[in-house]
């Protein structure tokens, strides 16, 4: 059965694995002939993240009626419970 694909790529792992570098924190304490051939192990620059994009536009009715609902929900018990004390 073929192995199932994952959304990363270890294939730089597996290599600093076979390099006998056991992790990036380990590097850093390393003597400098060590560190400089895991850095020489590491993939090429990565792209800049693009900026992420809100996923949902609320207009002012919706986040009137959000807050609405919370100061509700919070207000209620506490008026109840004032209530049924006396």
């Amino acid at each position: 059965m073929p192995a199932r694909k994952r959304g990363r790529d270890n294939r730089h792992v597996v290599h600093a694995a076979a390099a006998d570098i056991i992790s990036p924190e380990l590097v850093l304490v390393s003597p400098p002939e060590v560190a400089a051939r895991a850095r020489r192990l590491l993939p090429g620059p990565m792209r800049p993240p693009t900026p992420a994009e809100p996923a949902v536009v609320l207009s002012r009715k919706s986040f009137a009626a959000f807050y609405t609902v919370c100061v509700a929900g919070t207000l209620g018990p506490l008026l109840l419970a004032a209530i049924a004390s006396h």
